[in-house]
């Protein structure tokens, strides 16, 4: 149950979930006469199907020698799910995307995202698979510069900074849920709210969301580098967030990848301590921007 194919004539893809009732109803007709759609994988006709609940699919007209796999409608309804999610936060996503590696070994994402020089492939496990397999799969993706990030029905998957993963559970009629290694249990998200989370990149290796946390700061002095001002001001130089029994460590740069914490942080730091503004700033070394620390006298002035 494909949800993409390929237009002949414009060599396009069409993603049936971007089609509305109508929309799909005209296609149907429209290829019925001119035969102008063809599956990506074996390039044989198509047909336009709706299963029982109303999914939108693609099949093939004649399966012949094409063996690819068959999909169930759980597995549409997650990507599905993948990319809306992925489209929300700005990113271009498509479902079975084909790629390769330096190499030239061949794969195929569930759903490919992609943001400028950034790419993200979701694969969705509904079936067992080795632990062997999976890291096999995820470095081929490694090889090709391509962020693997893991939906599996099953436990037991080896899950890691290398290896980002989530357990699927709840179903479609209940609603999708992530079960989320947090490093003493699993945490259960909505499934959406966990996709967008992951693809707002608020997601961080054994951090759980929305879970109670105890932040520390720690502080140093050094001199304005301005050689008209020269002030003794105090900068913070590490941030620690504790869950439980773990602790992450965050530098000012590195915070400001997290706007949500910074702004938590930001809101409770007292203003008796002589600490220079922290904010967003342009580098001319770096030619970017990014969260820096300030010089007392600028915040005082």
């Amino acid at each position: 149950m494909p949800l993409r194919c390929v237009d002949l004539t414009t060599k396009r893809s069409v993603q049936a979930f971007d089609l509305s009732p109508d929309q799909w109803r005209i296609l149907a007709i429209e290829n019925r006469k001119a035969r102008h759609l063809a599956m990506p994988c074996c390039s044989s006709q198509v047909i336009l199907k709706k299963s029982g609940r109303g999914t939108q699919f693609f099949a093939h007209k004649a399966v012949g020698g094409c063996s690819t796999a068959p999909e169930t409608e759980t597995h549409l309804r997650l990507k599905g799910m993948v990319v809306e999610a992925a489209r929300a936060n700005g990113w271009n996503a498509a479902t079975e995307v084909v790629g390769t590696t330096p190499n030239g070994e061949q794969w195929k994402a569930d759903v490919l995202a992609r943001k400028g020089d950034l790419k993200v492939a979701v694969e969705i496990q509904w079936s067992g698979q080795t632990k062997e397999e999976t890291l096999r799969r995820q470095h081929r993706y490694k090889e090709s510069r391509v962020r693997g990030l893991w939906l599996l029905r099953h436990p037991g998957f080896p899950i890691s900074h290398d290896l980002p993963a989530a357990r699927i559970g709840g179903t479609a009629e209940e609603g999708f849920s992530a079960l989320v290694p947090t490093g003493w249990g699993e945490q259960r998200l909505p499934m959406q709210e966990f996709l967008h989370a992951a693809f707002n990149r608020r997601l961080r290796f054994g951090v759980p969301v929305g879970f109670a946390a105890t932040v520390s700061t720690q502080a140093g002095y050094m001199d304005c580098w301005r050689s008209s001002c020269r002030a003794r001001t105090r900068i913070i130089t590490r941030i620690i967030v504790a869950f439980g029994p773990n602790e992450y460590d965050f530098s000012v740069p590195e915070l400001g990848e997290y706007p949500e914490l910074f702004e938590v942080i930001r809101l409770r730091l007292p203003h008796n301590l002589g600490i220079g503004t922290i904010k967003h700033r342009y580098s001319r070394t770096q030619g970017r921007s990014y969260l820096s620390n300030g010089c007392i006298s600028a915040t005082v002035s």
